[in-house]
């Protein structure tokens, strides 16, 4: 509801759908099928990749970063790794491998983002990053929702993402009356 109503103070479409876990999967599938970048290293089926790019995608959405974000991070990670003294673990190196991977699955993510932009869609985590960006960016929406909701309780807050946290702190934040309940 906040990206609908107000999500044009931000940029951002209220006409946007919604895809389904099925759209979603089979857009990505598609992608990766049709892709012929550099996939060095990632010796994977084209339905795990699919799998490995959704859950990126979902990561970076939930926690409000960008795919440049995530690659300008790696190379300061892998510069500060390699700049320290002593031998490289395997623990380690299976970690800068990771990271590696993750580097190469981003030219799929950026697709992904596009073709989403195309379709006029989003998925759970754009709808949520986009929710979080419009309360923390537009002050103006949470004093709207202060008026609307005067006590607000938060169900289930274990499962409450980072993106969904800074929402509720641009809205509800600085004293609005809020209960939280979940499972410790």
């Amino acid at each position: 509801r906040v990206v609908t109503e107000h999500g044009l103070r931000a940029g951002y479409e209220p006409s946007a759908r919604l895809l389904t876990e099925a759209a979603r999967w089979q857009i990505v599938d598609s992608l990766v099928r049709s892709y012929t970048g550099e996939m060095t290293g990632l010796n994977r089926a084209p339905g795990t990749v699919t799998d490995d790019v959704l859950a990126l995608a979902g990561e970076l959405a939930e926690h409000l970063v960008t795919p440049d974000d995530l690659a300008a991070w790696t190379g300061r990670f892998f510069a500060e790794v390699q700049s320290l003294p002593g031998r490289v673990y395997k623990d380690v190196t299976d970690m800068l491998q990771r990271q590696q991977h993750r580097l190469t699955l981003l030219p799929l993510v950026r697709l992904y983002e596009q073709r989403k932009l195309d379709l006029e869609a989003m998925d759970f985590g754009d709808q949520m990053a986009r929710a979080a960006r419009v309360a923390r960016d537009h002050p103006e929406v949470g004093e709207i929702e202060r008026g609307r909701f005067k006590v607000v309780l938060l169900d289930e807050y274990q499962d409450t993402s980072h993106a969904q946290v800074v929402m509720l702190n641009a809205l509800f934040g600085g004293g609005h009356p809020v209960t939280a309940v979940g499972d410790p």
